[in-house]
């Protein structure tokens, strides 16, 4: 459960970042009662990413890891292309 706490983290400060770093805006929500852990990252009104982990609780830890390590690739990718676009028009 270590691994899943650190790609939780990894994912509130990439959104954290998004935040402060950019134009983008991004959502992230964790529901116990709903058993339910959603992310979207907009741009305006435009939904760039989103991603829902529903029966959080009941997925198989294996593939839990893959599906949050999935969204800290996107994230990572949409960090690096605004550092790339942001470097690019210096």
């Amino acid at each position: 459960m270590d691994t899943h706490f650190a790609l939780f983290n990894q994912i509130n400060s990439l959104s954290f970042w998004l935040l402060l770093e950019s134009n983008y805006r991004s959502n992230v929500s964790l529901n116990a009662e709903e058993d339910l852990f959603f992310i979207s990252v907009k741009k305006g009104n435009a939904i760039l990413y989103a991603h829902e982990i529903s029966n959080l609780s009941k997925k198989n830890k294996k593939y839990l890891q893959f599906e949050l390590s999935a969204v800290v690739n996107h994230l990572l990718h949409i960090k690096n292309n605004i550092t790339y676009q942001t470097k690019k028009s210096a």
